[in-house]
C-alpha cells in the first residue's frame, strides 16, 4: 500500500516560500515586472494553500479519516546537544492553533501584496523591490514564529518580526517621521523583549527544555512539579509556584511590548508613519499579534499561575479603555485604528488572563480580519485624497466609493461588536469569560468593567470614524473629486468584508448554548475534538481544574448560571456598542458636522497628547536613563578602569626599570650574576649564623 502523503511533510515549505520570494525580490525585484509584487504573491498564495492543508489534516478530513494524527511534532534542526545538558533545536509543530494561525497570517499576507500593486506600485513610489523584499521576509518570520516547537526558536523569529517591522516603519527613510518612527518602535519593543529573553534563559535554566510540546515540554514539567511527581530548579530562594510566576511575567514583558499592551503601547501609532499595507500586515496578523500569539501557545504553563493570569487581565482590561479613550479625539484616519489596535489587542489578553483560551484566539481571529479590512480600507480612502489622512478634509465618499465604503462598514461594525458581525459574537464571548470567571476574582471582575465600558467607546470613536468620512457633504475639493482605486485594491476590501461579516459564524456560542447545537465550531476545533492527539498540549481540557481553582467557581454554578449570565452578558456588550453609534450619529451624521471633543476641555488636550505617555517616556530617557548612564560611565572610567591602570602603571613602571639591566654586553651579565651570586652567599651565611 502506497504512503500517504500528508500536509506535515511541506509545513516548513510554508515559512521557506516567502522567505525565498524575499531573495528572488531583493537581488532581481529591478528586473521583474511589478519589482517583485508578483514573486511574493505567488509564495504567499502557495503559502495559503499549504496552510489549508494543514488545517485539513488536523481536522483529520483529507487525505485521511478521523482517529488520524492531529498534530503533528518534528524536529528539523539540532545546531548545539550534550550530555547532561538541553538541546537547542530548530522544529515544527503543527496543531489546531498553530494550523488556524498559519492560515490568517498566509491570507492576510497574500491580499496585502495584492493590496500594494494599488497603493504601492500605481502611485509611483520607489524602492518597491526593497519593500516587496521586506514584506516577504515579515511574512516568513510571522510564519515560522507560528510553527517554533520551542520558546527560543519562538524568540529568535520574534526578534526578527520586530527587525522587519523596523525595516517597513522605515521604508520612506529619507522623510523626517518614519525613521524616527521606526526607531521608536524598535527601542520600545526591545525595552520589553530585554525582559522575555530573560524568561527564556530562566526557562531553558529551569526545565532544561524549551518544547512547548507537552509530554517533553516546560508547561508539563512545569505542572509536575507542582503535583510533585518531578523536580525543577528554582532560583531566587523562590518556591515552585512563586518561581514559575516570575518566568510567567518575564515573557510577558515581550508580549505587552509586541502586542503595544500599557506600558508600552506608545510605538505602535507612530509606526503610522509607514506605508498603509504596511499597517494592516502588523496590526492585523504580524507583529502585534505575535505577542498574543505566545501566551496562547504556552498557554498551558500561564495556567498553572493565577497571580500571572490575573496580571494579564487587568493589563488587557486597563489597555482596553485606556486605549479606546484616545481614539475618540484623533483627526487623522490611521490614527483612529492605530488606538483601536492597540484596544483589541487589550480584549484578547482580557480572554486570557480570564481563562478565555478559545474566546481569545477566537478574538485574534476576527480581528485580524477586521483590522486588516479596516486599514486596507483607510488605504483606499488615503488613495482616493491624494493621501491625505485627515477625516475632517473627507465626507461625501459614500457614493463615490461605494466598493469601499460598503466593505470599510461591515469592518466598522465588526470592530463596533454589532449583531451579526464577527466582532459580536468574538467580544462578547471575551466579556463572557471575564465575566463568568471574575465573578470568584475581584481583579478579573475590575478588568471585565473596564473592558465593558470600552464597548461604548468602541462604538463611538469607531462610527465618527465612518460618518466624518463618508457621510455629510465633501469637506474639500479633492473629497469632491477624489482619486479612483483599482481592481487590486477593491479585490482584498471585497473578501475581507464578506469575511467580517461572516466569520464571527464559527463559533456562534450564545446561539449553541441556548438552542443546543453544535456551531461552536471553533471551541470544538480548539479544545473539543475527540480524535485529538493527547501527546500535545492544544488546549484547556486537561487544566480545567486549575482553571476553575482560579477563577473560584464551583462547576455546578456554571451549569446552572452560565446561560442568563450569557444572555445578559451579550445583552450589555451589545446595547453599548450601539449606544456609542447612535451617539455618534447623532453628532456626526450631518451635511457639516462640528468637533463635539472640543466641549471636552482639557480633556481632550489631554488625549490628544495621548496622557502625555510619550513625553513621560522621554522624561524617563533623558531625565533618569541618561544620568544613570553617566554615573555609571564615570564609575567605570574612574573606579573601575582607574584601578585596572593603576597595576598596569606599576607593572610598566618595574618593567622599564628591569628593562634597562638588559644591555646585551657579557661583562655586565657576568659582574651581576657575580654580585649575585655574593648577595645570595651574604644572605645565606646571616640566615646560617656564619658571620
Amino acid at each position: 500500500m502506497a504512503e500517504v502523503i500528508t500536509a506535515y511533510e511541506f509545513v516548513p515549505a510554508i515559512a521557506a516560500l516567502p522567505f525565498v520570494s524575499f531573495l528572488v525580490a531583493l537581488l532581481f525585484g529591478d528586473y521583474m515586472p511589478k519589482k517583485g509584487a508578483l514573486a511574493g504573491i505567488f509564495a504567499m498564495g502557495f503559502s495559503l494553500l499549504l496552510s489549508f492543508w494543514a488545517v485539513l489534516n488536523v481536522a483529520g478530513i483529507f487525505p485521511f479519516g478521523p482517529g488520524a494524527e492531529t498534530a503533528h511534532h518534528e524536529t528539523i534542526w539540532t545546531f548545539a546537544s550534550g550530555v547532561n545538558t538541553f538541546d537547542l533545536q530548530l522544529g515544527y509543530f503543527v496543531d489546531p492553533l498553530s494550523a488556524l494561525m498559519l492560515t490568517i497570517v498566509s491570507l492576510i499576507s497574500l491580499l496585502v501584496f495584492v493590496f500594494s500593486l494599488g497603493y504601492m506600485n500605481d502611485e509611483g513610489e520607489g524602492g518597491l523591490p526593497r519593500y516587496y523584499a521586506e514584506l516577504s521576509l515579515f511574512s516568513f518570520s510571522m510564519l515560522a514564529f507560528v510553527m517554533a516547537d520551542n520558546i527560543l526558536m519562538a524568540f529568535m523569529f520574534f526578534e526578527l518580526v520586530g527587525l522587519c517591522s523596523y525595516l517597513l516603519i522605515g521604508f520612506w527613510f529619507r522623510e523626517d517621521g518614519p525613521p524616527s518612527a521606526a526607531k521608536k518602535a524598535f527601542l520600545v519593543t526591545r525595552f520589553g523583549d530585554y525582559f522575555f529573553l530573560v524568561g527564556v534563559v530562566g526557562i531553558f535554566a529551569t526545565f532544561g527544555t524549551g518544547l512547548f510540546v507537552t509530554e517533553s515540554g516546560f508547561p508539563h514539567l512545569a505542572e509536575q512539579a507542582l503535583a510533585g511527581e518531578g523536580a525543577v530548579t528554582t532560583y531566587l530562594g523562590l518556591g515552585e509556584q512563586a518561581w514559575f510566576t516570575v518566568l510567567g511575567v518575564l515573557v510577558l514583558g515581550g508580549v505587552v511590548g509586541k502586542s503595544a499592551q500599557f506600558p508600552f503601547h506608545t510605538w505602535l501609532p507612530d509606526a503610522m508613519e509607514g506605508p498603509t499595507p504596511v499597517s494592516a500586515l502588523i496590526h492585523a496578523a504580524t507583529m502585534v499579534a505575535a505577542g498574543v500569539y505566545l501566551v496562547a501557545r504556552m498557554y498551558g504553563f500561564y495556567l498553572l499561575s493565577p497571580t500571572a493570569l490575573a496580571i494579564i487581565a487587568l493589563v488587557g482590561g486597563f489597555t482596553a479603555l485606556f486605549a479606546a479613550t484616545m481614539g475618540v479625539v484623533k483627526r487623522e484616519i490611521k490614527q483612529v485604528l492605530a488606538y483601536s489596535t492597540i484596544s483589541q489587542y487589550g480584549y484578547i489578553m482580557l480572554a486570557l488572563g480570564s481563562g478565555g483560551y478559545v474566546a481569545a484566539v477566537f478574538h485574534l481571529t476576527t480581528h485580524a480580519v477586521f483590522k486588516a479590512l479596516l486599514f486596507l480600507g483607510a488605504g483606499s480612502v488615503i488613495i482616493a485624497m491624494h493621501h491625505n489622512e485627515n477625516m475632517w478634509d473627507m465626507g461625501g465618499l459614500k457614493d463615490e466609493m461605494p466598493v469601499t465604503y460598503w466593505t470599510f462598514l461591515s469592518g466598522s461594525l465588526a470592530l463596533a461588536g454589532i449583531f451579526p458581525f464577527a466582532g459580536f459574537w468574538s467580544k462578547d464571548e471575551v466579556l463572557y469569560e471575564a465575566l463568568i470567571h471574575g465573578l470568584g476574582t475581584p481583579v478579573l471582575l475590575v478588568a471585565w468593567a473596564m473592558g465593558l465600558l470600552a464597548v461604548f467607546v468602541t462604538g463611538f470613536y469607531t462610527f465618527r470614524m465612518v460618518f466624518l468620512t463618508f457621510h455629510g457633504e465633501p469637506r474639500s475639493e479633492t473629497a469632491a473629486d477624489p482619486h479612483g482605486v483599482r481592481w487590486n485594491v477593491k479585490v482584498p476590501l471585497a473578501v475581507l468584508g464578506v469575511l467580517a461579516a461572516t466569520i464571527g459564524f464559527i463559533n456562534m456560542v450564545p446561539v449553541a448554548k441556548l438552542t443546543g447545537l453544535h456551531i461552536d465550531f471553533l471551541h470544538k476545533w480548539l479544545v473539543g475534538s475527540e480524535a485529538l492527539n493527547a501527546e500535545f498540549l492544544t488546549g484547556l481540557e486537561h487544566y480545567e481544574p486549575i482553571l476553575k481553582d482560579v477563577a473560584g467557581i464551583e462547576a455546578t454554578y456554571i451549569a446552572g448560571g452560565e446561560i442568563p449570565t450569557l444572555l445578559i452578558s451579550a445583552a450589555l456588550s451589545l446595547g453599548l456598542a450601539l449606544a456609542g453609534a447612535g451617539l455618534a450619529y447623532k453628532l456626526y451624521n450631518v451635511d457639516e458636522p462640528t468637533e463635539h471633543t472640543a466641549k471636552l476641555g482639557g480633556l481632550q488636550t489631554l488625549l490628544m497628547h495621548n496622557y502625555y505617555q510619550d513625553e513621560y517616556q522621554v522624561w524617563l530617557a533623558r531625565g533618569v536613563t541618561v544620568p544613570l548612564a553617566k554615573a555609571a560611565d564615570t564609575f567605570d572610567q574612574s573606579i573601575v578602569d582607574g584601578v585596572v591602570n593603576s597595576i598596569s602603571s606599576i607593572s610598566l613602571f618595574s618593567g622599564e626599570r628591569l628593562r634597562r639591566i638588559q644591555t646585551g654586553v657579557v661583562t655586565n651579565y657576568a659582574a651581576l650574576l657575580t654580585l649575585g651570586l655574593v648577595v645570595l652567599l651574604v644572605a645565606f651565611g646571616v640566615v646560617g649564623g656564619w658571620f
